[in-house]
């Protein structure tokens, strides 16, 4: 067990998860300001916030000017500032954090997506232990914790010493290729994460070969024979949804999100005002998503476009899961991270999941 007055850093990327709401898939290479002329609001901050909501009062908190100093004074949480930071951060002050905090803090907390990952493992490796907040848009390696509430549980547990540490994978993508419909994931490397089954998420899965490419087809054919031709459907991300516009006769937005309506495109690669403007013309509508391998994951995890106001306009008993069943084999579980803890609590419960062809699976969402 650490003793009392044990140092945690905290490092806020500032402009994680921009993206996403607005249609650009994530924030790196200065996507931010595109967002931010998009109309993107800047979000990590009140992330950062929920996942230090109920944090033991023996912490002395690290953080570095407005990189996470500010949030901790609005939180009137005591804190050292070792440093300050521009008014406009970049994955050079990300590292740089993290290496002042590496010296002398016994865990960094930071909040951000792949990308603030991969700055902060160029940083530290593997040498002192980390945890992710999930603040971004993709968050496909495991060095994060599952939902921002999570995270007091998990830091209470390496404070205790019942926390395993592990060697967990960071992931990240080419935001140029994911932008273009490519799909090309990465392991970067590995560090050290307090682990804590169920708190602590997995890497995201990748499925291929003849069994889930022939899982898919099945579930697309039936989903097509199913559709309503006067409801609006609004299809998310994946590979499985893919299969659905190919049935359609469509090219689908593989990495972003579609809309159908009596089999005519409706909408292609739809940003969150996009969506709600579609929306308020139509008046039945469901949502088909396809679930995360290994994650389990449906909504908050590369389909930040589907906010929650999106959900709530759609209705939750509008949504429509869909997956192969090699994938679902691999799952106890299902999740959220929608943003909204109230509707993430809504949302919790038994689901059905279609899986080829007019079959379902019930699964619990956590």
């Amino acid at each position: 067990m650490l003793s009392q007055g044990v140092r945690v850093g905290l490092i806020i990327n500032p402009i994680a998860g921009m993206g996403g709401p607005v249609g650009l898939k994530g924030t790196d290479g200065g996507a931010h300001i595109a967002a931010a002329e998009l109309g993107a609001a800047r979000t990590s901050h009140l992330i950062a916030a929920r996942a230090l909501s109920g944090m033991r009062n023996d912490i002395v908190f690290v953080s570095v000017g407005n990189m996470g100093s500010e949030t901790l004074n609005d939180l009137g949480i005591s804190h050292i500032t070792i440093a300050t930071a521009p008014a406009e951060t970049g994955a050079d002050d990300t590292r740089n954090a993290a290496k002042l905090m590496a010296r002398d803090c016994n865990l960094i907390l930071f909040c951000g997506g792949d990308g603030t990952a991969r700055d902060v493992l160029d940083a530290v490796g593997d040498t002192v232990p980390v945890l992710g907040i999930p603040a971004g848009v993709k968050m496909y390696s495991s060095v994060f914790a599952a939902v921002p509430e999570s995270v007091p549980e998990i830091v209470n547990a390496f404070l205790n010493g019942t926390a395993k540490l592990t060697q967990r994978e960071v992931m990240d993508i080419n935001e140029e290729d994911h932008r273009k419909g490519i799909l090309s994931a990465k392991l970067y490397g590995h560090m050290t994460v307090p682990y804590v089954p169920a708190l602590v998420q997995s890497c995201k899965g990748v499925y291929e070969g003849g069994d889930e490419e022939d899982e898919a087809d099945e579930v697309a054919e039936y989903m097509v024979t199913a559709m309503s031709d006067d409801t609006l459907y609004i299809i998310g991300p994946g590979n499985t949804a893919g299969r659905i516009m190919e049935r359609l006769g469509f090219t689908h937005t593989l990495l972003g999100v579609d809309a159908v309506l009596g089999g005519r495109m409706i909408g292609r690669d739809l940003n969150e005002e996009e969506l709600i403007s579609v929306l308020g013309r139509h008046e039945k509508r469901a949502l088909i998503l396809g679930i995360i391998g290994k994650q389990g994951f449906f909504l908050g995890r590369g389909n930040r476009e589907i906010t929650p106001k999106v959900i709530r306009m759609i209705g939750t008993d509008n949504i429509i899961l869909v997956s192969g069943i090699s994938k679902l084999n691999d799952l106890d579980e299902l999740r959220v991270d929608t943003g909204d803890p109230e509707l993430d609590r809504e949302l919790k419960g038994y689901r059905k999941v279609i899986f080829r062809h007019a079959r379902e699976r019930m699964m619990r969402v956590v």
